[in-house]
């Protein structure tokens, strides 16, 4: 079988991508102290690392369910990694997700705190 350069392109860009947004995101996999004084800058790396994760569920699902124009069948097992490879990635957003809101509401001010 015969791989066609475009194909190794699109895997090299989509490899690069996914690798910029675990990049972008992995300030929320462990959480510290440190993290609470920049939190500004965590929240915009936060933002666009969720962005490429989003666009990537999307086009997965996309691909899942509307394969080539469904003109061209796609095989049982590709259609199970790429359905596995989209649980595997709504997790992973999930969890950051949730790194981001406690790291949000450990840093909120006290209630009792604020002077009306």
């Amino acid at each position: 079988m015969k791989i066609s350069s475009g194909k190794v392109i699109g895997f090299a860009v989509t490899v690069a991508l996914l690798a910029t947004a675990v990049g972008l995101v992995s300030p929320f996999f462990k959480i510290d102290a440190s993290d609470y004084y920049k939190m500004s800058e965590n929240g915009l790396r936060l933002a666009a690392g969720l962005m490429i994760f989003i666009i990537f569920l999307g086009k997965w699902a996309f691909d899942i369910f509307a394969p080539q124009g469904l003109a061209k069948r796609v095989s049982g097992i590709a259609s199970t990694l790429l359905i596995i490879a989209n649980l595997a990635l709504v997790s992973f957003v999930i969890f950051i997700i949730a790194q981001a809101a406690s790291l949000f509401l450990r840093t909120a001010i006290p209630q009792d705190a604020v002077n009306f």
